[in-house]
């Protein structure tokens, strides 16, 4: 999973642009735990995520859920289903309360036409690629203490400004085991790892106390 902070589209279209395009939405409201976008279901609106974190989830075949990325605010969530012809391929679950606005894809699209955006559009969707396949690596090759520590960095850096605690990951044990299809037991021992190297701190919750070493050790 690649650094939240620095591939997102308000990132590439710069501050003024990625104002103006919140402009034209609607304003929506998530609580943590709300299902924004289903897998499955059809396209033909674009959120655009002013506020937050997000995970990505995809449905395996014996039924886990699978985390894929975890965004924060200044991404687009939904693009890449096109209209209501395309589906989505994850779900898109709030983290933190979550403010995005809301597009049809034909304003959506007069946005990026106007302003000549295709080819950045095109840049963001490869970076989304690419994630994606490094996510796969990830899955198939990397030890499960450097998957950990590479999904609570990047939780920890998508963290929205002004939040009161951004070093505590609002995960449990249970909630890093069916994400990373990991057995608990695992999790718990490889958390015990990364306290012991002064990553994380110790106590019944998941908070990091030195993100650079966290980095270290997810192989960053």
């Amino acid at each position: 999973m690649a650094d939240a902070r620095h591939d997102s589209f308000s990132d590439l279209i710069g501050a003024v642009l990625w104002r103006e395009l919140l402009a034209r939405g609607s304003l929506r409201s998530f609580h943590p735990g709300r299902t924004i976008l289903r897998q499955g279901g059809p396209g033909g609106f674009v959120y655009a995520l002013e506020h937050g974190r997000v995970k990505l989830l995809a449905h395996a075949e014996d039924g886990a859920r699978l985390m894929l990325t975890v965004r924060g605010s200044g991404h687009l969530l939904g693009e890449l289903a096109g209209d209501e012809s395309g589906r989505r391929t994850a779900d898109v679950e709030a983290i933190d309360r979550c403010t995005a606005h809301y597009f049809s894809r034909p304003i959506f699209d007069r946005f990026v036409r106007d302003h000549h955006l295709r080819d950045v559009l095109d840049q963001y969707q490869r970076i989304k690629f690419g994630q994606a396949v490094h996510r796969q690596v990830d899955l198939a090759h990397r030890p499960a203490v450097r998957r950990i520590a590479r999904l609570l960095y990047d939780v920890v850096r998508a963290a929205p400004p002004g939040l009161p605690d951004p070093e505590r990951v609002p995960f449990t044990q249970e909630d890093l085991s069916g994400s990373l299809g990991l057995a608990r037991s695992t999790v718990a021992e490889q958390l015990g790892k990364l306290r012991a190297a002064g990553a994380l701190a110790p106590g019944p919750h998941l908070v990091v106390a030195d993100l650079k070493r966290l980095g270290e050790l997810a192989g960053l």
